[in-house]
């Protein structure tokens, strides 16, 4: 691959930002100080290069994996003696419920085997238009607040990709009161979610979850209503004879082989888990995505000559994304650096081993993909930024070590969409706009239920000729 040699020059010098590792020392002291950290923070040297770590100490035994196969083992092999951890589903339980993001068994194989064809409703060839309106009215709302108007990006984003999945769900742009609602709360929720450090990892017991704050359980029963609400105007538009084609509608309209449906508050659960699914992972990687291209000014150029290049002047159609592989391989990279879930937790659910290494019922089993996208055996130059890895003619990727949507059956199905309504963003916002953070040097990721920027990233937005190359 022939690159830019100031892109090269500008790749060697800057690195992204992340925690250095620390030292076991360090968090020996962050421990017995009883400092709260984030868990990126706490993240050793010993964790970037090996295959298997343990951390012997509090109430149970925790395990952190990285080798690609071990955590097939886990997550494929053998899954079903690995369930979600106590920790993820006592955290978002009181948001989703028993869905399928974290219900276990029967249950999760009977709802998600209910909800394929609801799934198969947001094919994407069928969703982009509703994408690319929304896209375009955005991009409107952003002109119209002139140019140098310094906003949050991180908020901006949110509103946007959830503006997307509502309209797939409900057939109706957030603006709405009721839907506008749903957002704030949402937000809320995303605030205040539990920030799990290592103490709390540490003290947790399975017995006795972890004590949700009553902010995030009044935003959880906020969220929750206002979907029912919603719910329950669609349950009256059919009454009267009006037909939808969205994913409530599907997912309304699902049945399993005994021919039932999903009650209110089962639905209620699916509706939300969609929602928060579909709208924090693209958000999440947005966010870090035009914060790294702000700091990367020869990338953009190669962008916005791609995008000159196949579209000219007009709008990124369905059938051009193919043809923009920059874009793709840029979030892609994007994922790779931030993955928005950074640890995914499962719990042993029997005496096990995993390789020689004998796991002990009611041990935490931690694949963090922060770790595994960064871990020194699997990637050159881990921390940094580089898209060219995932272009045609790069080396290839060791199976399993780049794995933003999860792994097996439980990866998310969203996984395309993402993808497909990321590169119609990233495409159209930066022919329009130049974003320019405020405090550059003051940006650090921290880990809550996506990887977001600490205080959230305000920019300074400047507006460019689309038509410019």
């Amino acid at each position: 691959m022939n690159r830019p040699a100031s892109f090269d020059a500008q790749h060697r010098t800057w690195r992204p930002p992340a925690p250095r590792p620390a030292s076991g020392l360090r968090v020996a002291w962050w421990l017995l100080t009883r400092q709260r950290r984030d868990l990126l923070e706490v993240l050793t040297a010993d964790a970037y290069s090996k295959p298997m770590i343990q951390v012997p100490v509090g109430r149970r035994t925790v395990f952190m994996i990285s080798d690609p196969d071990l955590i097939r083992q886990v997550f494929v092999d053998q899954r079903h003696l690995y369930p979600k951890s106590d920790l993820m589903v006592s955290a978002l339980s009181p948001l989703v419920g028993d869905g399928v993001l974290v219900s276990e068994g029967d249950t999760w194989e009977h709802d998600r085997q209910m909800l394929s064809p609801a799934f198969a409703q947001m094919r994407l060839e069928q969703v982009f238009p509703l994408m690319q309106a929304t896209v375009v009215e955005h991009v409107k709302r952003i002109e119209a607040m002139g140019d140098g108007v310094i906003l949050d990006l991180e908020e901006t984003l949110s509103h946007l990709t959830a503006d997307i999945v509502f309209r797939a769900i409900f057939s109706e742009p957030i603006d709405g009161a009721d839907a506008a609602e749903v957002f704030v709360a949402f937000m809320r929720f995303q605030r205040n979610a539990p920030q799990f450090d290592l103490s709390v990892v540490l003290r947790s017991d399975p017995a006795k979850p972890e004590a949700l704050s009553p902010d995030l359980l009044a935003d959880s029963r906020a969220v929750r209503a206002l979907i029912g609400k919603l719910l329950d105007r669609r349950y009256l538009a059919l009454q009267s004879g009006a037909r939808f084609d969205d994913f409530a509608q599907a997912a309304i309209d699902a049945r399993d082989s005994e021919g039932r449906g999903f009650d209110r508050e089962r639905l209620i659960d699916q509706l939300t888990v969609l929602f928060l699914a579909g709208h924090e992972t693209s958000a999440s990687a947005l966010t870090w995505a035009l914060f790294m291209l702000s700091q990367q000014p020869a990338v953009v150029r190669r962008l916005r000559d791609e995008a000159s290049a196949r579209l000219g002047g007009r709008t990124m159609m369905f059938a051009d994304a193919r043809e923009l592989p920059l874009s793709r391989s840029v979030f892609r990279e994007t994922l790779r650096l931030y993955p928005p879930p950074a640890f995914l937790t499962r719990m042993a659910a029997q005496d096990t081993w995993i390789r020689d290494q004998s796991v002990s019922a009611g041990s935490l089993v931690i694949v963090s993909t922060w770790v595994v996208h960064r871990h020194q055996s699997l990637w050159q130059d881990p921390d940094r930024f580089d898209p060219d890895r995932f272009l045609e003619g790069a080396p290839p990727l060791r199976p399993g070590s780049w794995i933003p949507f999860g792994l097996g059956a439980r990866a998310c199905t969203g996984a395309a969409f993402a993808q497909l309504e990321a590169q119609l963003i990233l495409t159209e916002i930066l022919r329009r706009f130049d974003f320019n953070p405020v405090y550059p040097e003051r940006v650090m990721p921290v880990s809550r239920v996506t990887v977001r920027p600490r205080g959230g990233l305000l920019c300074q937005v400047r507006h460019r000729d689309p038509a410019a190359a």
